[in-house]
């Protein structure tokens, strides 16, 4: 892993979990002191984030993190809904020996998860990236990607009661990756079908009782 790249994992997941809190400025400086590497990487993981829509780089004023409210979140959904279909559909034709047994392991993983949120959801990238890389299709890992993590932010700042929504989404990742390890698409669409419903109707709770 290059230093880019792990000051954009510690950047975002910084974002994800609220530590840098949406509607707020930070300076370059304070994001450097943050992470501990240097500017050459912290600039390249800004400018990686600024194009996924994770932060907002604005000349002498800072890193603005931008607020993700509902009407947001649905039109990430509407598109990532269709990718993920996608995706698992090629991971199911497509994915080596050896990354099925890394589904496998990864569904094994989901079914017998506690209730720590932190933990869930770098599973939950974990398992969007295997899924991912089982493509072979780096454009479409472009586009679905920095979605999915959007839509993680989301699904972290506004949730209340973890284990019921570890519950219910853990399940249905579990699902997508069995249906790719066992060459099923049809039952990997479903799952990945029926997540997207269950991250519409969690947005839509979060809006109402927010």
């Amino acid at each position: 892993m290059t230093l880019s790249e792990q000051a954009y994992g510690a950047i975002e997941d910084m974002i994800i979990h609220g530590r840098l809190e949406a509607g707020s400025y930070v300076t370059e400086n304070q994001i450097i002191e943050k992470v501990g590497l240097g500017r050459t990487p912290i600039r390249e993981a800004l400018q990686r984030l600024s194009n996924e829509h994770m932060v907002t780089i604005r000349p002498r004023k800072g890193i603005y993190i931008p607020i993700l409210n509902f009407e947001t979140e649905l039109r990430i959904l509407e598109v990532r809904r269709e990718l993920d279909v996608v995706a698992v559909r090629l991971a199911a034709k497509r994915a080596t020996e050896d990354q099925r047994s890394q589904m496998r392991a990864m569904a094994e993983r989901l079914d017998h998860l506690d209730a720590d949120l932190a933990s869930y959801a770098e599973t939950i990238r974990e398992t969007h990236q295997l899924l991912a890389d089982a493509t072979k299709n780096p454009y479409l890992v472009e586009s679905m990607l920095p979605l999915q993590n959007l839509s993680r932010r989301y699904w972290v700042s506004n949730i209340i009661d973890p284990a019921p929504e570890i519950t219910t989404s853990s399940a249905c990742h579990a699902r997508m990756l069995r249906g790719a390890a066992d060459r099923d698409p049809e039952s990997a669409e479903a799952a990945a079908y029926e997540l997207n419903d269950y991250l519409v109707d969690f947005a839509t709770r979060s809006a109402r009782d927010s």
